[in-house]
């Protein structure tokens, strides 16, 4: 990652809390003094702080139903996709402790009406077994990774991981086609594909985040050293036609110096474009603002962690600047003492893979979102609230600043 000089430092940095507005002025590398605001979204929080039926999940891509998925593109009479990776159904308490038993599918989408978080115009999609519990869309447990919707049909990936091992065993293609502005998954195609490759102990997946450039369409991944617990997984990149999109044989995969066909080329050092970035992330082009035009990258630094980290790139392949955190995620350390007293002295609150949703966004700001689960519980015991679990929303403005200012 190429490095910042000396007089492009940030000035002023504080962590504040959960309700701090936080304003800080940095000179960056493109010359221009910046500034960066960021605050809890309590009103997209609120949309997925739900007591019935959903009540808690990961994962969390959004995309454009119509095929527009770009900064500002959700409109009053527009419908956008969430992609859920695990997620929780059941009810809930004032308090948010689960009052019902709860069952867990693998993943599932949400489908919000229009461009403002209301409850009530939002609806989730799931199978249903034969008890009429909720289950899997798809027959394998896939967690969903980015998607995309290109001449009326969503294209999403599916990765399955050994639940004893947390071993990739591989990525499927999961085509599906829009119907009357829904994606109607009896209609559903899956293939798997050659977006996983290992080289010795070097593994690279794709499908972690995408970025709609109109003709070209980018799709990243990250590079990682199994073996490593806290290996710095690197960010790669790969380029697919819109027109063929779906099929990954005229896929294009950056080497840091050319495009190759062969997606093994990728799985070296010099393709890097950041590292220390999450499993699950987000590139923006940004419209309006100190960054038009440029790229935004977010990720929670090192996946499982509380900094919210941007970085800045010209281009969709270009390495990414050095990065600054911009926000802190509270919830680890709020609900430390209440975790342990209930699950266990070693269960503890994490936070992980935050991304941006530019299609929820007005210019010049990014809605961000990041995940919530329990690790270290005592074995054969469950989180018992969904606080711990549903997703956080914070907003992150970009603006022109002359002097430090903290609010």
């Amino acid at each position: 990652m190429s490095t910042i000089a000396s007089d492009h430092v940030m000035k002023i940095f504080l962590n504040f809390l959960f309700t701090s507005l936080i304003l800080i002025s940095v000179n960056n590398v493109f010359g221009q003094n910046v500034s960066f605001e960021c605050e809890p979204a309590n009103d997209w929080t609120a949309l997925l702080d739900r007591k019935n039926g959903w009540l808690a999940g990961d994962g969390i891509f959004t995309l454009g139903l119509e095929g527009n998925s770009r900064q500002g593109s959700a409109g009053e009479s527009s419908r956008t996709l969430f992609l859920f990776s695990d997620s929780f159904f059941g009810s809930a308490n004032d308090d948010g402790t689960f009052s019902s038993p709860i069952t867990m599918t693998n993943h599932c989408v949400g489908v919000l009406d229009g461009n403002k978080p209301d409850q009530k115009k939002m609806q989730f999609l799931y199978n249903t077994d034969a008890d009429g519990k909720p289950s899997n869309l798809f027959d394998k447990h896939f967690w969903l990774g980015d998607g995309i919707v290109i001449n009326s049909t969503l294209h999403t990936t599916g990765t399955v991981v050994d639940p004893k091992t947390w071993t990739l065993e591989g990525t499927w293609m999961i085509s599906v086609p829009i119907k009357n502005n829904l994606p109607d998954f009896k209609q559903t195609q899956i293939r798997q594909e050659s977006l996983f490759h290992k080289k010795g102990v070097w593994e690279v997946l794709f499908g972690i985040g995408i970025t709609d450039c109109g003709e070209d369409i980018y799709v990243y991944g990250f590079r990682d050293k199994k073996g490593e617990m806290f290996f710095p997984r690197q960010l790669v990149v790969a380029k697919a036609p819109r027109k063929s999109f779906g099929q990954i044989s005229t896929w294009q995969f950056w080497t840091g110096k050319y495009w190759s066909s062969a997606i093994a080329d990728c799985n070296c050092d010099d393709a890097k474009l950041a590292d220390g970035i999450s499993n699950e992330l987000s590139v923006t082009k940004m419209k309006g603002g100190i960054h038009d035009g440029k790229f935004i990258l977010v990720y929670t630094k090192g996946c499982l962690g509380t900094s919210l980290n941007f970085a800045i790139s010209n281009s969709p392949y270009s390495k990414f600047t050095d990065e600054q955190t911009f926000y802190i995620c509270p919830e680890p350390k709020m609900y430390e003492q209440e975790v342990k007293r209930t699950l266990g002295e070693k269960a503890n609150v994490v936070t992980y893979n935050a991304k941006a949703h530019p299609r929820l966004s007005q210019p010049e700001e990014l809605i961000v979102s990041y995940n919530l689960n329990v690790f270290g519980m005592k074995e054969g015991t469950f989180f018992k609230s969904k606080k711990y679990g549903f997703p956080r929303f914070v907003r992150l403005k970009f603006t022109k600043s002359h002097e430090n200012k903290i609010k």
